[in-house]
């Protein structure tokens, strides 16, 4: 044997020894170690609800002004000018409390866009038997003017006041409201978290309680608590139209913070 042939039978051995190896490897069960005081635990897992039901503390206002003319510049500018009208009423508001600054005033979309005349189809009936009974002409579309929308978010933290905010920008150019965000301050979120909170780790000890006494058995401790995520809750109220001579009328009604909590606990005989 040369010694080129003799080391790539050399190497095709070790090779297939590492097959082999591998083979083994996977072949293999895997073993997880427990201590015996894990195997011999005893547990009840419960799950737990808290809720807090409150009335909301702060209102997001959907408001827009939209309007059309015959050039873009003019479209824009008188957009503009309604706008700015609309912003200081709502700034102007002395009798809100707290009352509302720019920092609660967000512009939520702007647009600008081409407004094209309808397309009109004439038809007539062909004074020749020959030809087709009914003839149509189809008109060119014209560009008309243009038409800007220009879409502000309103936060309100005087919630008795809602209706006075809304009358004053409808009543100084907005002619858009889309619907009304009831919600929570993060202050006030975060309180009420807490409360749901204990009353669900409290709902879970109450029923760990009953549990255990029916099995005849004891709890001696807390192995595991995992609570579930929370998002913030919110209403939308959508309104279809608002007055311009009676005060409008906004009811808050209530909203809910729910938190779910698992608990595990052990137990003994």
């Amino acid at each position: 044997m040369t010694d080129v042939t003799k080391s790539n039978y050399l190497t095709a051995l070790a090779i297939i020894a590492l097959v082999i190896v591998s083979l083994f490897a996977i072949m293999r069960p895997t073993m997880v170690a427990t201590s015996p005081g894990d195997v011999n635990q005893r547990t009840i897992t419960v799950n737990g609800v808290g809720t807090v039901e409150i009335a909301p503390d702060e209102a997001l206002l959907n408001l827009a002004v939209n309007n059309q003319a015959t050039t873009a510049a003019e479209a824009t500018s008188d957009n503009a000018n309604t706008m700015s009208e609309v912003i200081e009423a709502i700034l102007g508001l002395s009798s809100l409390s707290p009352g509302i600054t720019k920092n609660d005033i967000t512009t939520t979309d702007y647009s600008l866009t081409p407004v094209y005349s309808q397309l009109n189809n004439n038809c007539y009936t062909a004074s020749n038997p020959s030809q087709q009974p009914i003839i149509c002409t189809s008109a060119t579309q014209q560009l008309i003017g243009y038409a800007v929308r220009n879409a502000i978010q309103v936060t309100v933290k005087d919630m008795t006041s809602i209706g006075k905010v809304l009358d004053a920008a409808t009543q100084s150019g907005a002619n858009e409201v889309d619907g009304i965000t009831f919600t929570f301050t993060d202050g006030t979120y975060a309180d009420l978290q807490n409360q749901a909170l204990q009353k669900a780790v409290q709902d879970a000890s109450n029923q760990a309680q009953t549990m255990a006494s029916a099995l005849g058995v004891h709890i001696t401790g807390v192995v595991s608590v995992t609570p579930a995520y929370l998002n913030q809750p919110y209403v939308n109220a959508k309104l279809n139209a608002v007055s311009s001579g009676t005060p409008t009328p906004i009811q808050t009604g209530s909203l809910q913070v729910t938190v779910n909590v698992q608990v595990v606990y052990e137990i003994s005989a």
